[in-house]
């Protein structure tokens, strides 16, 4: 007859491994789940930044009579909101300042959903999704995949090898006693 206590050591000793595993498995996707999110915030703000170019007029009246911009002039917020969108977009997407381009783009998105008193509750919901993904970002930073992580990795090698060039040169005796 066999312990209950062994039955289940032995469960646990095959379960742990596979569940370690699949953990594991899990954790390597995360610098592609990174990347997809980023992506796919950059291209929505990136098309309405290119929308707002392309017919910069239309965009300065809608600011003007819509949009209920607090403290900026109709024209300067235009601008502005236009330049984070594309700005932002473009950093975000490739992982450049990635924290701080989140983090824009965050604030962008908050002063769209309160200036624009039209937002259907669907829209609210969306872009109470997005500032969620953004804080993400700005908590957790662009991930592997981005040139923040490329610009650290080279900056780490360089810096280790100005560690190792100094500790391997011969140090100047020292003079006096």
């Amino acid at each position: 007859m066999t312990h209950p206590v062994g039955l289940l050591t032995r469960a646990a000793d095959r379960a742990v491994p596979l569940y370690l595993w699949l953990v594991h498995g899990l954790e390597a996707l995360l610098p592609l789940f990174d990347l997809s999110v980023r992506l796919y915030l950059a291209n929505i703000f990136w098309k309405g930044g290119m929308v707002k170019l392309s017919s910069w007029m239309s965009t300065v009246m809608l600011f003007t009579m819509v949009y209920d911009v607090p403290v900026l002039p109709p024209e300067m917020a235009a601008y502005l909101s236009t330049a984070v969108e594309l700005g932002g977009s473009f950093l975000l997407a490739i992982g450049l300042a990635g924290r701080w381009a989140a983090l824009s783009l965050f604030g962008l998105n908050i002063v769209a959903a309160l200036s624009y008193g039209q937002l259907s509750e669907a829209a609210l919901q969306e872009a109470f999704y997005w500032g969620i993904l953004f804080l993400y970002f700005v908590l957790h930073g662009p991930g592997l995949i981005s040139a923040d992580a490329l610009l650290d990795r080279f900056y780490q090698r360089r810096r280790t090898t100005r560690v190792i060039d100094s500790a391997a040169s011969p140090q100047p005796a020292a003079h006096g006693a």
